[in-house]
């Protein structure tokens, strides 16, 4: 057998990687960290864990709590990039090997 018969098919949650890696880390980190987590979170954790019934919040509070749940997901993000990035050059560098 050939070397390329040998390799295997790359498994669909990579394919799917590989397309969204190539839109880039920024974008992968606003859509998926900031928007798709951090807006969330912020919306719940500000106004439904900690309302308080007897007060709105204060403009300040929201203020705080959405830079506070932006850079968590930015960070959120980022985490997710880094893990799926590192399963992807394993793979990759598993396929040179054989």
């Amino acid at each position: 057998m050939t070397g390329d018969a040998m390799k295997t098919e790359m498994p669909k949650q990579l394919q799917r990687w590989e397309k969204v890696r190539q839109k880039g880390r920024l974008r992968f980190i606003l859509l998926t960290g900031v928007a798709g987590w951090g807006l969330p979170m912020f919306a719940v954790m500000t106004f439904v864990v900690n309302r308080r019934p007897d007060s709105p919040p204060t403009p300040s509070f929201i203020l705080v709590s959405a830079v506070i749940w932006a850079l968590g997901g930015a960070v959120f993000g980022l985490s997710m990039w880094t893990i799926s990035e590192k399963k992807y050059q394993k793979y990759l560098a598993g396929q040179k090997s054989e």
